[in-house]
């Protein structure tokens, strides 16, 4: 399974429907929050953008944006960071 670096800085860019090359800055912040600003946008906008991660060597089409948005809505909540060191020290 795929872990998606959902902290860490992306930059939603317009993209050319025939080749996906980057055409001007639509939004910044982390993946998280880029994921949200595009789940904004009608279906055709959506279609029309790409997210880069800033620091990442990963990038997200259309096809995989769209792919994203519906994994994160049937995805349940993982543990929080607090949980999981509750389960560490429990084992200790």
């Amino acid at each position: 399974m795929t872990t998606y670096p959902l902290s860490e800085p992306a930059t939603i860019h317009d993209a050319e429907p025939s080749d996906h090359t980057s055409t001007g800055v639509v939004g910044q912040g982390t993946l998280e929050e880029c994921i949200d600003i595009v789940a904004e946008f009608s279906a055709d906008r959506q279609r029309s953008v790409s997210i880069q991660m800033d620091a990442i060597d990963l990038r997200f089409g259309p096809k995989e944006i769209s792919d994203l948005l519906r994994f994160l809505r049937e995805e349940t909540p993982g543990l929080s960071n607090t949980e999981i060191a509750e389960v560490k020290t429990a084992e200790l």
